[in-house]
């Protein structure tokens, strides 16, 4: 049964990443590619009918992990708060700033917008693929806790290794 189940969340996950990868890659090409007003438009329609219901899947699968595996849950989030806080505040911002962008037709308002959309999706996208690189770095503890600080070390080598990718736990 926990075969099962840990399918289901593995699935509901992937859904997630294959699903909101688009999202995030739009969000990012939203910045960068597209100059004019009426190419970014083009680009939150392609996004438009499906951009809030990729969020599902996500917690679609936190919840069967919190119902399936309680213990694993518990002990995994603890150690997250601070991650798991940004990555909300950033789906948020990445929401509003969606929904906020043609409110009001000025020359400050649509571009600040635009720039909230596109770095909350760069950040997302930093921050989910941080977490899948060193995420299996450390397990659990004989008291069954998990912690992993979000910088374990203040030092230039050590920052610089974790941008060019160099594995968590060869360090």
């Amino acid at each position: 049964m926990e075969t099962l189940w840990f399918m289901l969340v593995a699935v509901m996950i992937a859904m997630y990443v294959v699903l909101d990868g688009f999202d995030l890659g739009a969000g990012i090409a939203h910045l960068l590619i597209a100059r004019t007003d009426r190419e970014r438009r083009q680009v939150l329609r392609s996004i438009g009918p499906v951009w809030d219901g990729n969020e599902v899947w996500l917690l679609a699968g936190g919840g069967t992990l919190y119902f399936a595996f309680p213990a694993l849950y518990a002990s995994s989030f603890s150690g997250f708060y601070l991650p798991l806080m940004m990555v909300l505040w950033l789906l948020i911002l990445r929401g509003i700033s969606i929904e906020f962008r043609n409110h009001i037709d000025s020359l400050v308002w649509k571009p600040f917008w635009d720039v909230v959309f596109g770095v909350a999706s760069a950040l997302l996208a930093i921050f989910f693929g941080r977490r899948w690189q060193c995420g299996p770095r450390r397990a659990l503890d004989k008291a069954n806790e998990f912690f992993l600080p979000l910088w374990t070390n203040f030092g230039l080598a050590a920052m610089w290794a974790s941008w060019i990718g160099i594995p968590c736990w060869w360090r």
